[in-house]
């Protein structure tokens, strides 16, 4: 792997000898292309690394990517660049009588489509959604779903607190306040963004987007939800797609199972975590759990989306790329 230095002192080397638009760009390319740029290659490489070389290395090779784009920026702006390019320019005055140009229109970002379009897959079968508090209380993004302070389970969930509270971990702190407000029967979804102590990749980020779904009546059935979630990824990802199911443990749903899709045709790749509410969790929000019962779902729709649209890194999503984000 060649190192942060080298590279750093080779960009800058070639930066200073940049004076046009069109050698800029080159620099950019070779150094952040999306396809063998040396930064990129080296953000390639993370996930193979153990944790304590992905300490290491994430924050200096973050670093460097801000300070090489800010260069670029500025190195664009110079006189020298802006010189160059006026002499390179086919058209050096205004021309009135040219067609002008179609103003730019900005649209939905694709995690927020993807959040949308199973919305509507569920408004079909009687969903509601509402947001939730991104500040929680330990009440209620642990204690109410049967995560006590000694349960194993807050460890696979490392969370940022602000003062006494902290930031939500999962959507699934809106299935007690929720509850608490409305009486079952409910069907409702839960969209919202969630916090968790991640090392960054290509597959984690620190802060993500979730996705929960609550159903709560006197008569709900696995075999139900099983038969909800196989229409939601054949309207999804399209009909001909086939779901599987297999136990699994959260502390909140019990029996809990993951489900998982066959992405074209010869891989099984998982896509969200569901079960039957806890009966402890509907008796903590002050409902009789020998009447009602409920089902419960979760699911990125970054990853989602990754998988509906061949995605392969996580982190494309949030880097400001037009490039990118204009494909959607």
């Amino acid at each position: 792997m060649m190192s942060l230095d080298k590279i750093k002192k080779e960009f800058f080397a070639e930066l200073e000898l940049a004076n046009s638009v069109e050698e800029i760009e080159k620099l950019r390319v070779k150094f952040l292309g999306r396809k063998q740029g040396l930064l990129t290659d080296l953000f390639k490489e993370i996930p193979k690394l153990s944790l304590a070389e992905k300490r290491k290395l994430v924050p200096d090779l973050n670093k460097l990517k801000k300070e090489v784009e800010e260069a670029l920026l500025q190195k664009e702006s110079s006189p020298a660049a802006k010189v160059q390019k006026n002499k390179t320019s086919p058209i050096s005055t205004f021309d009135p009588s040219l067609p002008g140009e179609k103003p730019k229109t900005g649209h939905s970002h694709p995690a927020l489509l993807v959040i949308e379009e199973i919305k509507e897959i569920f408004k079909y079968l009687g969903f509601s959604w509402v947001d939730g508090p991104e500040v929680e209380t330990d009440e209620y993004n642990f204690q109410k779903l049967r995560l006590h302070p000694d349960h194993p389970a807050r460890d696979t969930q490392q969370t940022y607190y602000v003062g006494k509270n902290l930031l939500r971990t999962h959507t699934s702190s809106m299935q007690a306040r929720y509850l608490e407000r409305h009486k079952p029967p409910v069907r409702v979804l839960f969209p919202g963004r969630v916090y968790r102590r991640e090392a960054i990749d290509a597959t984690h980020l620190p802060g993500f987007l979730q996705l929960e779904g609550l159903l709560v009546d006197q008569n709900a059935k696995m075999t139900d939800l099983i038969g909800v979630l196989d229409f939601f990824a054949r309207r999804l990802f399209g009909e001909e797609t086939k779901i599987r199911v297999y136990g699994h443990h959260f502390p909140y749903t019990e029996p809990s199972i993951e489900v998982e899709v066959l992405y074209k045709g010869n891989k099984w790749l998982e896509i969200l975590g569901a079960g039957m509410v806890h009966p402890e969790v509907i008796k903590n929000t002050g409902h009789d759990p020998k009447k009602y019962r409920g089902w419960a779902f979760g699911m990125g729709p970054e990853r989602i989306a990754m998988l509906k649209y061949g995605i392969e890194d996580i982190r494309l999503f949030y880097s400001s790329d037009l490039r990118f984000l204009k494909q959607f």
